[in-house]
């Protein structure tokens, strides 16, 4: 069982892949932002789908958070990170949405036109902030893994950069909490793509409740204090401290 679900997981990323170079190709020619990710959600939602079809994966959610998240708009979209797929399945839950990726990924030559269209890359900490805004403006979600890289649901400790926290002070722009919960150690950090178990793999996602930054944005503290204590309240509600 084992070796038939490599072997399937193989040809998933193999698909996946295919389908981002092409996608990659789509957006040379004139496509808008808007378009461009509306193609992206689609693609990623056949990708769930087909996970569940398949029993390579699936989503546990329920109706009511479902609507919820897809409802959501012009928010700061706070998750935990585990695996190599948690902004596919979010993204793919949510409205219109762009996601805060790392810097390296503009540099690489087959995501570097994605970035430009759907991705707000972190090239550093105010040009970030000001892209986000620019998104949430306009009513576009914005997602963000606070703890910044793929980190077990045995760590040790889960620590949320503050980075988010100020996208959603200085944009005033409300914060959305959700856990994601993989019942089984794959594609974590380090870990072969092919290693993906013997069973179904389940995410369970779950709404955990959403903060109104535009409290701390007019609040007397610092803005460094501020952001403090926001994210402070974003890690504790995400992992139910």
């Amino acid at each position: 069982m084992r070796v038939l679900r490599s072997i399937l997981s193989a040809a998933f990323f193999l698909m996946f892949g295919t389908g981002g170079l092409l996608f990659s190709f789509i957006l040379l020619f004139p496509v808008t932002k808007v378009q461009a990710r509306k193609i992206l959600r689609v693609l990623f939602r056949f990708f769930v789908w087909a996970g569940a079809k398949t029993h390579l994966f699936m989503v546990d959610i329920s109706p009511e958070d479902r609507c919820r998240l897809k409802s959501v708009a012009g928010s700061v979209v706070v998750s935990n990170h585990q695996t190599l797929i948690d902004a596919v399945i979010l993204i793919s839950l949510l409205g219109d949405s762009v996601c805060v990726t790392k810097e390296a990924v503009s540099r690489n030559p087959f995501m570097r036109v994605v970035a430009k269209k759907i991705l707000v890359v972190n090239d550093g900490p105010i040009a970030v902030v000001r892209s986000a805004a620019h998104y949430l403006k306009e009513g576009i979600n914005v997602v963000v893994f606070p703890e910044g890289t793929r980190t077990p649901a045995d760590a040790p400790e889960h620590v949320f950069h503050r980075g988010s926290a100020h996208i959603a002070i200085q944009s005033s722009s409300p914060v959305e909490l959700v856990s994601m919960d993989c019942n089984m150690n794959v594609l974590a950090k380090g870990q072969p793509w092919w290693d993906v178990g013997n069973r179904t793999v389940t995410y369970a996602v779950r709404c955990k409740g959403c903060i109104d930054a535009t409290d701390f944005a007019k609040g007397e503290e610092s803005p460094k204090k501020a952001a403090i204590r926001l994210n402070d309240m974003m890690q504790k509600g995400v992992f139910g401290e």
